[in-house]
């Protein structure tokens, strides 16, 4: 579930990895945080990639029946036209301000 082309139930299958069941469902959006996929047990406990470098788990964590992998939204992606747009109108702003103070003294 998540950032996934479909999201979708997909029957269990011994010897399946993460990203196998990731790639059932058409793989990660653009949008998808990679870094931050993680796996959610039918008992409740989530198993999340919080190692770093080489002991990284995520990739090799055991998929069992009734578990659901969750790819978040990566929400420290800013968007450029957004991000553009903030700084035209500041910048604009700015222009005018300056223009106006210097007219008028």
């Amino acid at each position: 579930m998540g950032e996934v082309q479909s999201q979708t139930s997909h029957v269990f299958e011994p010897g399946l990895t993460r990203n196998d069941y990731i790639a059932k469902s058409g793989g990660t959006t653009q949008k998808a945080d990679r870094k931050r996929i993680y796996v959610v047990r039918a008992n409740g406990d989530v198993l999340s990639g919080s190692g770093t470098g080489w002991f990284r788990r995520s990739h090799s964590v055991e998929i069992r029946p009734g578990d659901t992998i969750v790819v978040p939204l990566d929400t420290e992606r800013v968007r450029a036209l957004p991000l553009w747009q903030a700084v035209t109108t500041i910048v604009y702003n700015l222009a005018i301000g300056f223009i106006l103070v210097h007219q008028y003294l």
